[in-house]
Parts: structure tokens; sequence; C-alpha cells
């Protein structure tokens, strides 16, 4: 069996939850004789547009689209003939006998019927709310506030504020990045960035931010969220299957419309060995109470409410922030004396990372669907202190907090700081998580269901 796994992004240049699960779901299924293929779109500032490369990651075939679009109306994104051209050019080339759409960002919605029209099953994996939420998929106001019931002149008004990123400084390198002449680098300017010292590339970042929102574009070009949403969601009746990590996704989805008797429950599995260890500030309980954060630090997931829970707490606690470089703006929010942002890890070293720590946090505001920060904590023997949002009861193990309380938050910091005892109990429930073997093998069993349901006379 040959499987093109449709995604948003990709490893190397992003390691987030989506590509990091892809590329597992890759290698695992590679063990029981699936040859599997990942193409997903990314920025090439410089790059012609739609441009096709390919590559490989860890032995995974790779085809990369370039997608220089992150502020274009919605219309464009939501239908993309060009796009759709490049993904069926690229079913020619690899020819799969099966589509597994991780993700559609960067995709039209018309990629799921445009496989099914090939003769191909077709199965779609629901990470997060991104089918139903075009801002980011987080399902978040800009005012700090979830969104439970989507409504259409709310999500006009909440995407045009989401979408108000783009800066001058921003504009301009894009546009000077397509005039470099060929021989250097199309990304040479970016380089350039990214090699300035950390305080001159804050400085340049926040002069951009605080131009962004007067000088971005805010039209809707015909299109409203609610009929971008309505694309999206009617794409997945040309599904197979669709798979829910979380059962909370699914009942979000259902309630838009899609087809209960298409809907998985294949919940998470990780990677990360399965190796508990006793937190070290229950050997030694004169040790600050070592918190771990590992993830994006953005706002939705809620890190200053840690950070001023930290703060605020009269126990003795350090917060280690694990993530890619945050804004600037968004880190003042979060800095402090007991707070300390130890940059990006590579995923052999996420182990270790977590052995260091006591508790593993994850204070999200958004309905998170199935994070596997809390898969890898349970394989390292870490209580959790995460919100009760989402599918995250589904999985966590630890203590359930509600999202956004800084006093209830700070209260548990107060409680497990000064009580190590507590601590080492909430240890001592945490059981070993699904592992990415057994989440392979079902999702396996579910291609060869679909597929046999087509070729059945």
């Amino acid at each position: 069996m040959r499987v093109l796994h449709v995604a948003h992004d990709f490893l190397p240049a992003s390691v987030a939850g989506v590509e990091v699960y892809t590329l597992e779901l890759a290698l695992r299924s590679r063990r029981e004789g699936v040859d599997a293929a990942v193409l997903h779109p990314v920025r090439g500032p410089g790059l012609d547009q739609y441009a096709l490369d390919e590559g490989n990651v860890r032995g995974v075939r790779v085809f990369c689209l370039v997608q220089n679009y992150p502020y274009r109306p919605l219309a464009e994104g939501t239908v993309d003939p060009q796009a759709d051209r490049r993904f069926l050019e690229v079913l020619d080339r690899f020819r799969p006998d099966l589509v597994h759409v991780q993700h559609l960002w960067g995709w039209s919605a018309a990629l799921p019927a445009l496989a099914r029209a090939r003769g191909l099953p077709v199965v779609v994996h629901l990470h997060d709310h991104w089918l139903a939420c075009p801002s980011g998929g987080q399902r978040y106001h800009p005012d700090g506030t979830v969104c439970e019931d989507l409504d259409r002149v709310d999500c006009d008004a909440c995407y045009a504020r989401f979408r108000s990123t783009e800066g001058p400084l921003e504009r301009a390198a894009l546009r000077a990045a397509r005039r470099i002449p060929r021989p250097l680098p199309p990304d040479l300017l970016h380089r350039a960035f990214a090699g300035l010292p950390p305080m001159a590339r804050a400085v340049l970042k926040r002069l951009n931010e605080r131009r962004a929102g007067a000088d971005s574009v805010d039209d809707q070009a015909g299109m409203t969220a609610g009929e971008r949403r309505q694309a999206y969601t009617s794409g997945l009746a040309a599904a197979d299957a669709v798979l829910a990590p979380s059962r909370d996704i699914g009942r979000r989805m259902a309630a838009l419309g899609l087809d209960p008797d298409r809907l998985r429950h294949v919940p998470n599995g990780t990677d990360v060995p399965a190796a508990p260890g006793v937190p070290p500030g229950v050997d030694d309980p004169s040790r600050p109470l070592t918190l771990l954060f590992l993830g994006t630090p953005v706002a939705h997931k809620g890190l200053h409410v840690l950070a001023e829970a930290a703060r605020q707490t009269t126990a003795e606690v350090q917060l280690v922030v694990n993530g890619r470089d945050p804004s600037p703006a968004y880190r003042a929010r979060c800095d402090g004396s007991r707070v300390r942002f130890a940059g990006p890890l590579d995923r052999d070293r996420v182990p270790a990372a977590i052995d260091a720590a006591d508790l593993v946090c994850l204070p999200s505001l958004w309905p998170e669907n199935a994070p596997l920060t809390l898969l890898e904590a349970r394989a390292r023997g870490r209580a959790v202190l995460a919100s009760a949002v989402g599918g995250v009861a589904e999985t966590a193990q630890g203590e359930l907090l509600p999202p956004g309380d800084v006093a209830a938050w700070t209260r548990a910091l107060d409680h497990l700081g000064r009580d190590r005892g507590l601590l080492a109990e909430l240890t001592a429930r945490v059981t070993a998580p699904r592992t990415m073997g057994e989440n392979a093998r079902q999702v396996l069993a579910i291609y060869r269901e679909v597929t046999d349901a087509r070729t059945d006379p």
C-alpha cells in the first residue's frame, strides 16, 4: 500500500503536534509494509508561488509546495485551482492507493473530492478545529473568550482581527525577496534577520507589529467565515473515514453536520520511551518546584496564566519554557525571575526535559483536542497541571484547573510546592500512555477497511 499524507507543515522546519504525529505514523506504518509520502505547503520567500520541490525526512519522501499567502482573503484560500493542480500532479508522481489528510491549511476545500474522483479512498484526521475556524483553528476570540457556538457574524469579526498581523516591514521584506538575483539564496533577507542579535530582532518585530493592524488587508473578498466553514465541512463528505483523536472534537464536528457514521475514535499515541521516574522535587523537597511548559508560547496556549501564577505563588517554583521564541510583546507579558525561556527542543531531548521537571503544565485557553504533550508526560511518569478544556480530560493525568483562572492555578502551585507528598501522590497515579505503535495499528486497520469497502463488488 502507498499512502500520501497531506499536512499543513512538516519537519524539520516546523516541529509541532501534527507534524510529529504525521512523521511517526509514516515511520511506523513503513514497518508494516506501507510506503508513505508527505505533501505539505511551505513558505518560501523569494521563491515562485506554487513551486513544487521534493526531498525526504528520515527516509520519508516529501513534496513541498510553496505557499506565500498568509494574508490572502478567505475565498482565495478556500478555492485554489492552482494548488489543486499541484495536488493532482503529486498523485500522478507518487501514485498512492490512499490519501490521508492530516490538515488542510494551505489546501483548498476540494482536495478530498479530487482524491475521491481519482478512485482513491480518503481518510481525514481532525487534529484541531481549523476546518470550522479560520482563526488558526483555535475557536478563541481575541478578547480571550472561547467560541463555543460558532456564529457567522462573530466569526467574521473575529477573523478580521485574527488576520490583521502583516506589518510594513514584513511586506517590504517579501517584496525585496522576490527581487534578489537568482545566484543568491532567495531567503537571503530572512536568513539575515535570523542572524541579527536578539535585541535587534525584538525591536524590528515591535516596529512591524505596531503598524500591522493599520496596514493589513481586511476585506473578505466575497466569502464569509461561515461560507468558508461550510465549504470545508462539506468537503468531508468525500472522506471514507474521519479520525477523531478525542471524543470532544468528534462531537463538535458532528454538531456542524459531519456524518457520525464516518467518525472513528482514534486516540493518539506517543513515541517517547516509557521510563517513569520520581520527580526531582520529591527526592529533594528543598528544591524549587520545577514546572515545564512544552509547546508554542502564544496567548491561546495560556502561558501568561501560568507565568502569573508562578509570580503570585508563595511556594518556591521555577517555570521552564521549551518552545520557539515568542513575540517580543508576549515574552514581556510572561517574563519574570521565576520564568526561564529555554528555546525549542529536538525530539530526542524531550524525555530529558520532562525528567528534569516535577510537573508538566498545559494552561491552554482554547479547546485543545488531544495534545501529545500529555502523553509524553505520562510516558516519563509525570503528572500534569492542565486546563479543563476540549478533549484534555480524556488524556490528562494529574489535576485539571479552570482555564484562565490565575487564582486557581496559584492555589495549585501553593499546595504542590509546599506539600511534596501531594506531588508524590499525583505522580504515583500516572499510568503508561498509548504508544505510537498501537495508534498506527488502528489507523492501518482503518486503511484496510476503507480500501476493502471500495474494492468489494
